[in-house]
């Protein structure tokens, strides 16, 4: 089910740099979605937004036009966000951004099941004995994520070993493989998903409470 939130939690779900997808209903039968990335935001006031294919809208007119925003917050259980506002004008120079009118409520809904813990730790991902070296950027009970400067020659679906001072929490037996693949400026984020959820045990969970807490201090 999803949560209604009020505008004072918008900055709580709706962070610089998060991509969206920004539909804009100019009629009844009249309406354009495109990709987006939210640039900032004044309490209260307005939401700024860049837009991928401007171009679609240039020869628009998008004053007080009503716009849905999704995407996907960079919290803990990944909630699916999801609000309606209006523009409120636009700009063209030095770049094409529109501001949007502050939304009073956003609704949400988690993806994940289980909490994700942001960490930094050293790992080795293992596939089929060709090993990369790079570190465990978050981890919850059904997965975590792995960052490494190597291309990586394995794809989705392949099962992985990882090597970490977590694996004594981890059974022998349960296996995992390679969810995601991602390309970054400097790397490549892998997203791994374990066959079985991991037991919270009071041991792990003070483990990844103190690697949370050491990675903040150095973020």
């Amino acid at each position: 089910m999803p949560s209604t939130y009020t505008k004072d939690d918008i900055p709580r779900f709706v962070k610089p740099g998060m991509r969206l997808n920004a539909t804009f209903e100019f009629g009844p039968q009249d309406s354009l979605t495109l990709p987006a990335f939210f640039v900032g935001l004044k309490a209260g006031q307005y939401l700024i937004i860049d837009l991928a294919d401007k171009e679609e809208l240039l020869l628009r007119k998008l004053d007080n036009v009503d716009v849905i925003l999704r995407g996907i917050a960079d919290t803990e259980l990944g909630h699916v966000v999801a609000f309606k506002t209006s523009v409120l004008s636009t700009i063209s120079k030095p770049d094409f951004l529109l501001f949007l009118r502050f939304p009073a409520t956003l609704a949400t809904k988690p993806i994940r099941e289980h909490e994700r813990y942001k960490i930094d730790l050293a790992c080795t991902l293992n596939h089929n004995g060709n090993l990369y070296e790079g570190r465990m950027s978050d981890f919850s009970l059904s997965g975590c994520a792995f960052f490494t400067l190597i291309e990586p020659e394995f794809k989705k679906g392949d099962i992985v070993k990882l090597e970490s001072t977590l694996n004594r929490f981890l059974s022998a037996d349960n296996g995992a493989k390679v969810a995601s693949i991602r390309k970054l400026a400097n790397g490549w984020s892998i997203g791994i998903k374990f066959e079985k959820s991991v037991l919270l045990s009071q041991e792990l969970k003070r483990e990844l409470l103190e690697l949370s807490f050491h990675a903040g201090l150095l973020g």
